[in-house]
C-alpha cells in the first residue's frame, strides 16, 4: 500500500498497481492499475481518475472512471463526470457532475445530468 502524505503535492501523471491513499495533493492523471484508491478526509485530487474502486474522503475535480464502484462519503465533495457500475452516495456527499452507469448490466439509458449542487439523503 503506498501512502502521499499530507505535505505532498504531485504535479503530474501516477500509475499504480497496489492500494493507494491520498492525504495530500495530487494534480494531473492517477491510474489505478490494480488496487483501491482513497482520497483520505484531508486529500485533494485536480485529476482524472481511473481504475477499478475509488472511495472519496476528501475531494475530487475531475473525470472517474472505474470498473466496480465508486463510493463517495459523507465527507466527499467531487466535481466531474461518474462513470462507474456502482455508484454510493453517503449522506452528506456532495456531488457536481454527471453520472454514467450505462455499463451496468441491463442498464437502458445513457449518462445522467445531476444539476448544481446534489446533496445526499
Amino acid at each position: 500500500m503506498t501512502t502521499l502524505g499530507p505535505s505532498l503535492t504531485i504535479t503530474g501523471d501516477l500509475t499504480s498497481q497496489e492500494d493507494m491513499t491520498v492525504h495530500g495533493t495530487v494534480k494531473g492523471q492517477i491510474n489505478m492499475q490494480q488496487g483501491v484508491l482513497v482520497i483520505a478526509t484531508t486529500g485533494t485530487a485536480e485529476a482524472n481518475v481511473q481504475g477499478s474502486k475509488v472511495l472519496v474522503h476528501g475531494t475530487i475535480s475531475g473525470d472517474i472512471a472505474v470498473t466496480e464502484k465508486v463510493e463517495l462519503s459523507q465527507t466527499a465533495t467531487v466535481s466531474g463526470t461518474i462513470s462507474a457500475p456502482s455508484l454510493v452516495l453517503q449522506e452528506g456527499a456532495v456531488f457536481n457532475g454527471i453520472i454514467d452507469m450505462s455499463g451496468k448490466k441491463g442498464a437502458k439509458t445513457g449518462p445522467k445530468l445531476v444539476e448544481n449542487v446534489a446533496k445526499a439523503s
